[in-house]
This record gives C-alpha cells, sequence and structure tokens, in this order.
C-alpha cells in the first residue's frame, strides 16, 4: 500500500473515531487538516483527498438516480469517512436510506436515514430536504406504532385465553427449576452479530468483484509482474469460491490484499480515463471493504470473549477468526 494510502487510511480511522465518540463537539474541517498536516500529510495530499471525497459524492448521486441505492449509500458514507461536512454526501446517504427500507423494508435503514437526515439538519438548518426526509419517517413510524398496538391487543387477548386452555389441562402443573439459558442466548445474540457483519463486508465485497474484472479488462499495460499478480489473484477467486466458513474468510483477505497490490502497480502507470474512473470506484470499494471489516473484527472480538469464557459449558460454539484484508 502506497504511503499516501496509508495516510488516507489513517485519517478515515480518525474520522470514524472522533464520529463514533462521546465528544461535546466534531472537529472541523480545518482542525482535521491541521491534525493530518502535523502528522505528516502535505498540503497537496490533503487537495487530493479532498478531491477523491467530492468525486465519490458525484458518484453516489449517479449510483441514486439509477437506483442503486445501496452502492449510492456505502459511496456517500466513504466520501462522508473523508470529509464529514460534505452536507449533500449526508443527504444522499438520507435518502439511500430510505430508499433501501422502503424497497426492501430493512428497519435498521429508517433508523440510519433518521439520523442522517438530523446530521444534516446540524450542519445546514434550512435544508428542506432533510425536513422532508424527516417526515416521511415520523409517518413510517406512527403507522408502525398503531400496527404494533393493535398486534399487542390481541396478543393479549389470545394470551390470556390461551391460559385459560392450559390451567383447564394441567391441574396441577410440575414445578421445575428453571433452567438460566442467559449465557446461551448471549452467545447466539454475539454469533448472530458476527454473522450479520460479514454479511455487510461479503456485501462490498461483491461490489468489488463487479469492477475488477471491468478494470484487469481495460488496463492495457505491458508488466509482467502485474500480469504474474493478475494470474494469481484469478486463481486464488477460484480456489476461494470453492470454500466455506473460516477458509473461505481467510481466503478472501489474501484475495483483498493482492487486489491491493495489483491496484497500486496500476496507478503507478499512465492509464485511460475509464482505468481512472474504475480505481476511483475500486478504490470506494476497497475503503468500505476496510470499514465493514472492522466492523466485523469488532463483533468477532466480543463473540470470540464469550467463547473463551464460556466455551467449556456450551461446546457448539467455536472461536472465529479475524479479517485482515483490510
Amino acid at each position: 500500500m502506497s504511503t499516501f494510502d496509508e495516510k488516507l487510511n489513517k485519517h478515515i480511522d480518525k474520522v470514524i473515531a472522533l464520529q463514533n465518540s462521546n465528544r461535546d463537539r466534531m472537529l472541523s474541517l480545518d482542525e482535521l487538516k491541521e491534525l493530518d498536516l502535523s502528522l505528516g500529510m502535505t498540503e497537496e495530499e490533503w487537495n487530493l483527498m479532498m478531491e477523491k471525497a467530492d468525486k465519490n459524492v458525484a458518484l453516489a448521486q449517479n449510483h441514486f438516480y439509477y437506483k442503486n441505492y445501496r452502492d449510492a449509500y456505502s459511496t456517500a458514507e466513504s466520501a462522508i469517512s473523508v470529509n464529514p461536512y460534505l452536507t449533500q454526501a449526508l443527504i444522499i446517504m438520507a435518502d439511500a436510506a430510505l430508499k433501501i427500507y422502503e424497497t426492501e423494508n430493512d428497519e435498521n435503514f429508517l433508523e440510519k436515514a433518521e439520523k442522517h437526515a438530523k446530521d444534516v439538519l446540524k450542519q445546514a438548518p434550512a435544508e428542506n430536504r432533510a425536513v422532508e426526509i424527516l417526515s416521511v419517517i415520523n409517518k413510517y413510524e406512527t403507522s408502525e406504532r398503531k400496527e404494533k398496538k393493535k398486534f399487542k391487543k390481541y396478543a393479549l387477548i389470545g394470551g390470556g385465553i390461551l391460559i385459560i386452555i392450559l390451567s383447564i389441562v394441567f391441574l396441577k402443573p410440575k414445578k421445575e427449576k428453571p433452567v438460566d439459558n442467559s449465557i446461551k442466548f448471549e452467545l447466539i445474540d454475539a454469533e448472530e452479530n458476527v454473522n450479520a457483519a460479514w454479511a455487510q463486508v461479503e456485501n462490498v465485497i461483491s461490489r468489488r468483484d463487479k469492477l475488477i474484472p471491468q478494470l484487469f479488462s481495460a488496463v492495457k499495460i505491458k508488466d509482467a509482474r502485474l500480469k504474474q499478480l493478475m494470474n494469481e489473484a484469478e486463481n486464488l477467486k477460484n480456489k476461494k469460491n470453492k470454500l466455506s466458513g473460516d477458509e473461505k474468510i481467510s481466503a478472501e483477505a489474501d484475495l483483498q490484499k493482492k487486489y491491493s497490490a495489483i491496484t497500486e502497480i496500476i496507478a503507478e502507470n499512465k492509464n485511460t480515463d475509464d482505468v481512472g474512473t474504475l480505481m476511483i470506484q475500486i478504490e470506494g470499494a476497497f475503503n468500505r471493504i476496510s470499514v465493514e471489516g472492522k466492523r466485523y473484527n469488532e463483533a468477532v472480538k466480543q463473540y470470540n470473549i464469550l467463547v473463551k469464557k464460556y466455551g467449556a459449558d456450551y461446546p457448539q460454539f467455536k472461536l472465529k477468526p479475524y479479517f485482515n484484508g483490510q
């Protein structure tokens, strides 16, 4: 990975950490710049980083136009991870999250849409689109509350009838000592969090895998080392497709490193505009894989801690591997 990429990743990590912290105030863009410059980033590298963030906003808008809502969301999120003050990127994330909820019924994205819309209003209080999104979300939430209230009413009635029936059938119920399954349930929840986090990693990997073949077809560089890496990557991809579970995760990490090495060589050479556009999209995919990979590793860490503590009592739960392809 190039020195600039390392600085970019460090900057992204710093922004994400600040966004997830409990700070009363997020650092301003000028303060972020001053911090990066003090850590060795040049003015030219800073400007290049901001230009890439702007390009990702334009690309996200294009994805949204063609109804590729998840790509629009992840690309805008990549822009925000570089420049958290890109209001247009936040609007795209809010819009895309709302569309994902409407088309896929994924309630997590309804919460995300609300959060991003509120973040927009913090930066631009007069932004009408954010107000419109919050108004739509409020209607959805009101409707859901009514449905839940109706369900609860019928559930209580049904539960009461069931209790009466059980009381008649079992006049003398046996008193058994309740089993404490709290640890098992905690392990199940942690494992499901890991599975969900890995599904997100695979989602962004799928985006990368759609772009890599296009890049390979477009590149006209005559470089023996590049050709060898491409062949190695293709063989590794075929091998990975035959694997499953922990072995597949390990192979995927190796493949990501191989693709990173390939794009470094391509970036060092003069390329066509088509290749340049693909490289920007692939870089965005790499950033998303890095972000989702870290989230997956956090979930694995929490799960593995539980397994190490209680695995002897619940041998069906096994340690899971970390993803080292970031």
